[in-house]
């Protein structure tokens, strides 16, 4: 079983130092741009966390909501983190990364911040369950919650931090809000699409047939046993033929 300790929580002196410089910058509030503010952060964390992440950086199809940098209780956390040298490596990067995605949340349209890891930041499946207590299945579920996944790197895909968020109910329902949040910002015309038509399936499934097969001889919807299913099965069609309009 792989430990939390494995991963040293010691960095440079000149690296530490870099970081240091930037959140005593960041704390006097420069004037420089959103996305600005994101990359000082994002630098100052590839300082402090130079032993479990490699690189954070905007997604291509983010857009920044203004061209000023707001200041908010993310930056504060931030740089409160930023500058703690003795909490544990992991647990202070879990919630930098946090306060950065949420900061990144605010003062975008659009767009994901994408983090890289060393290799030793991540664990499998296998580990994570053991770490946690749970059974492979409870595993996905929580990766359709919001647990993040590393696309290939192989068996080794869970960043280690996972272990902080979903050990603890609190970090864990903040990091699902969040997920489901960005999920909802950033999806696309083909998302809604699917959605769409995953929800008519699954009426299509519960009925038996179409809605037209269904419902034909329905001259009151209110007469009938779930009136709701009859109404949300009819809006999602209209809904689905607008898009092909």
């Amino acid at each position: 079983m792989i430990s939390l300790q494995n991963i040293n929580a010691k960095t440079s002196d000149v690296r530490e130092e870099i970081c240091m410089k930037l959140v005593e910058k960041l704390n006097e509030h420069p004037d420089i741009s959103s996305a600005g503010l994101v990359a000082y952060y994002a630098y100052a964390m590839q300082m402090k966390f130079f032993s479990y992440l490699i690189a954070v950086t905007p997604s291509k199809d983010s857009i920044f909501k203004q061209e000023n940098a707001q200041y908010s209780e993310w930056t504060e956390n931030l740089n409160i983190i930023l500058a703690d040298k003795e909490a544990p490596l992991v647990e202070s990067f879990a919630k930098a990364k946090y306060y950065l995605d949420q900061l990144f949340f605010n003062i975008t349209e659009r767009g994901v911040l994408e983090y890289t890891y060393h290799k030793k930041a991540l664990i499998t499946s296998r580990q994570l369950q053991e770490h946690l207590g749970v059974s492979r299945s409870t595993i996905s579920r929580y990766v359709n919650s919001g647990m993040e996944m590393v696309s290939g790197v192989g068996h080794h895909c869970y960043p280690l931090h996972n272990v902080f968020y979903w050990s603890d109910g609190v970090w864990a329902s903040r990091i699902q809000v969040l997920y489901q949040s960005y999920r909802l910002r950033n999806r696309t015309k083909t998302d809604l699409i699917d959605e769409i038509k995953a929800e008519i399936k699954q009426f299509e499934e519960k009925y038996g047939g179409t809605f037209e097969d269904v419902f034909k001889d329905v001259t009151d919807p209110y007469e009938l046993d779930e009136p709701d299913d009859y109404f949300d099965w009819r809006d999602a069609l209209e809904e689905l033929k607008k898009f092909y309009e």
